[in-house]
């Protein structure tokens, strides 16, 4: 029997962004839908149980109601919903994927962000990890089909002989202030001079001095963007990017948000080798933002440490795993 482990972010698609932008909103039903989907697809390829994270939503109990109580297509006790404490904060998500891995689950799913993403990496170490974006701005969740994620997970679960390109190791920004550690983040550090939270989320070009990231596009959109737009950096490279902004004449157009384009000027981008320590001396105070969402606050003196290194959560390869499934007879009724 396989435990699959499942986070979803109640809050993911729903941010400011929604105000300021043309983004998708993306409602926790349709959430639900995908989580269905994961538990119906997956539960045809061996006899597992689904852990579902605890939030205020109700997702698990919802689930059950539908998929046990009303369409009778799961028996009892395969959905259940662990007796944690919900805080309706990130910190749910990284006491999620401790607990599941404490448990032995087989593999997490996280529906959200690169703000979920990174927070499940946080407490999660070697659990292997498949990530669905719901929502937009996001660089590393896939676009995945809820059913495929579910049948790759079964194939972890089930313990099909996956090789090392099923998987990838992936890169984070190692975040330290006066030489202590605090924070990590999976695709884009970004120094903002907004000294109040406010809006988590952060979305004005005016609020932003530097960022570094651990790779960029020109597709992409958000603030690896910024440097996306000159530079390619893929999750294979073995270095990422810094770019210093200015306030001046801009010089690039950027896609900072779904249908915005903004210009910002950008003074100078130079790549960063893994395990090469940036470190500034801050002139004033201000917040960083980690994968878009403003957690660091510094003041004026203070000493910020940006180190890259290749030690972040291990990503499923989704049809890598599926392909490693189909040549082992995976979807063969025998």
């Amino acid at each position: 029997m396989g435990l699959i482990a499942i986070a979803a972010n109640p809050a993911s698609g729903r941010d400011i962004r929604r105000l300021v932008s043309s983004a998708t909103v993306f409602n926790n039903r349709e959430k639900q839908n995908i989580m269905e989907r994961i538990i119906l697809a997956a539960s045809q390829f061996g006899d597992h149980r689904f852990c579902i994270m605890p939030e205020k939503s109700y997702f698990a109990q919802k689930i059950n109601a539908h998929l046990k109580e009303d369409l009778k297509l799961i028996p009892e006790g395969m959905v259940f919903c662990p007796d944690l404490p919900c805080s309706d904060s990130q910190k749910d998500t990284t006491a999620f994927a401790e607990y599941a891995r404490q448990q032995g689950a087989d593999v997490l799913i996280v529906l959200g962000g690169d703000g979920t993403s990174r927070a499940a990496a946080k407490g999660m170490m070697d659990l292997p990890l498949i990530s669905i974006s719901t929502g937009t701005n996001n660089v590393f969740p896939e676009v995945s089909e809820g059913t495929a994620a579910g049948i790759a997970a079964a194939a972890i679960a089930q313990g099909i002989r996956l090789d090392d390109s099923c998987f990838e190791r992936c890169k984070q920004i190692e975040v330290s202030v006066n030489g202590t550690f605090c924070d990590i983040a999976l695709i884009d550090a970004v120094f903002s001079d907004t000294v109040y939270s406010g809006a988590k989320a952060i979305w004005s070009r005016e609020d932003i001095s530097r960022v570094m990231v651990t790779q960029c596009h020109p597709s992409a959109i958000g603030f690896s963007a910024i440097l996306g737009c000159t530079l390619t950096v893929s999750p294979q490279d073995n270095w990422g990017a810094l770019a210093d902004c200015g306030i001046g004449t801009p010089n690039l157009k950027v896609s900072l948000a779904a249908g915005t384009i903004t210009p910002v000027q950008v003074t100078e981008i130079k790549k960063i080798p893994l395990n090469e320590s940036v470190i500034y001396k801050m002139e004033k105070s201000g917040m960083l933002a980690l994968d878009g969402e403003r957690e660091v606050k510094y003041s004026s003196g203070d000493e910020i440490e940006l180190c890259i290194r290749r030690c972040g959560p291990v990503r499923v390869k989704i049809a890598r795993t599926l392909e490693a499934a189909q040549k082992q007879g995976f979807f063969v009724i025998s």
